[in-house]
């Protein structure tokens, strides 16, 4: 046997006895002839590589006591609220992606349409899916995301990996996210298959996005969208966060008629339509962006992180 092969026979042998047969650690290492640390880690390998999955089952379907008060406070269908003990940003994205991958096959059914966006939480999604087939169900790019720099946003990847992962048919924007001129706009979406994809996010039962913090640092700057000084412009107009693409204010509202109008891809109005407008975002940098999004009513269902939900909620008060 290879020793993949075994390591991985141990991984199953251990969760078993554990998660089937209610063997203490101890009592796993004495059987197997291992020590009880190693059992604790052989646990946990088998958890990160999918070979145990531990479901939760909510029988009145509201979740925790904060997760109920934003609902309540923000009007929202869904909140999510992933633990946040001070940790790494990078250590937040997956647990927003884990928990955002949980919510997604909860909801995708038979002939469903999902749009996604693009952007390093949502890259965090993608890259935690569950392979499951749905029958006759679409995954459409909600925006443009091809970057102008070096700089790779993974915009069309993100889709097609979870087109792949549902068995669904990816429709892609490979175009940019924002253009010169609303003149080029309209020759870009008048292409028939530009227009298709288009119509099909605003016809998305499901949008699955997240929220970006607008500065020098963020997403839209590095791809190269803005010069220096047309970022200085839109901080100075009181721009804080991104939704799509879209820029908005500390209120929900857009920063700039003029930059939307060069904007490709959903309009926030479409968001409100959906049957579920999903917001994935958390971090300390994204408080800011998330209340925005809030005040802005343009998403019904947040997953955050409990630092973010609890400053929220604060703020509210």
């Amino acid at each position: 046997m290879a020793a993949g092969e075994k390591r991985t026979t141990q991984l199953v042998e251990v969760a078993r006895l554990y998660y089937e047969h209610n063997f203490s650690q101890e009592r796993i290492a004495l059987k197997l002839g291992i020590s009880r640390p190693t059992v604790s880690r052989l646990l946990q390998s088998a958890r990160d590589e999918g070979i145990v999955r531990i479901e939760i089952v909510d029988p009145l379907h509201r979740g925790t006591q904060i997760e109920d008060q934003l609902r309540e406070v923000f009007r929202l269908k869904k909140a999510v609220v992933v633990p946040n003990d001070d940790e790494a940003d990078h250590i937040i994205k997956q647990r927003l992606g884990e928990a955002a991958v949980i919510l997604l096959d909860q909801l995708v059914e038979e002939a469903i349409t999902l749009g996604v966006s693009w952007g390093t939480t949502m890259q965090a999604v993608a890259s935690r899916l569950n392979r499951k087939a749905i029958k006759d169900m679409i995954v459409v790019q909600l925006n443009g995301g091809i970057s102008r720099a070096e700089y790779d946003t993974h915009a069309s990847e993100i889709a097609q990996k979870m087109g792949l992962n549902y068995s669904a048919i990816p429709y892609l924007l490979p175009l940019p996210a924002v253009v010169d001129q609303p003149d080029v706009k309209r020759a870009i979406v008048s292409d028939k298959n530009i227009a298709k994809a288009l119509e099909l996010s605003r016809k998305a039962d499901i949008a699955m996005f997240t929220i970006g913090s607008f500065g020098h640092g963020s997403v839209l700057v590095k791809a190269d969208y803005f010069e220096s000084n047309e970022v200085d412009d839109l901080l100075a107009g009181g721009a804080v966060a991104d939704i799509c693409s879209r820029i908005i204010n500390h209120d929900g509202h857009l920063c700039s008629s003029e930059l939307n109008d060069r904007t490709i891809g959903i309009e926030l109005d479409e968001l409100k339509k959906k049957r579920y407008a999903i917001a994935v975002a958390g971090g300390k940098e994204k408080l800011s962006a998330i209340r925005a999004g809030l005040k802005g009513q343009w998403f019904n269902t947040l997953i955050t992180d409990e630092w973010v939900a609890n400053e929220l909620l604060k703020a509210a008060s």
